[in-house]
């Protein structure tokens, strides 16, 4: 006798099985973070990443001023993010 198992159960464990689950968060957070600050915002920016160990954010911003501006707006970007998400993934932000 043969066992049925849905393809959308089955995938999520083969992702985290294989670390795909990290880089696919990973790929989601940057992206989202794009989507939040807008196109002016991701001009400026010369860098993101996500470490999915530490749950932080890290973006290297060309602008001082505007670096200092997002500093004041971490918790609003990381829950416009987390909302975007529709999870808790970043807990963190810390801008460059």
């Amino acid at each position: 006798m043969a066992h049925e198992f849905l393809l959308k159960d089955l995938l999520p464990k083969a992702l985290k099985a294989y670390n795909f689950d990290q880089s696919i968060d990973k790929e989601r957070v940057e992206q989202a973070y794009r989507s939040v600050v807008g196109e002016f915002i991701v001009m400026l920016t010369r860098s993101v990443s996500y470490n999915t160990e530490k749950s932080t954010l890290y973006v290297v911003l060309s602008s001082p001023a505007l670096k200092n501006e997002l500093t004041y707006k971490t918790n609003d970007l990381c829950s416009a993010i987390n909302n975007k998400l529709g999870d808790e993934v970043v807990k963190k932000i810390v801008f460059g």
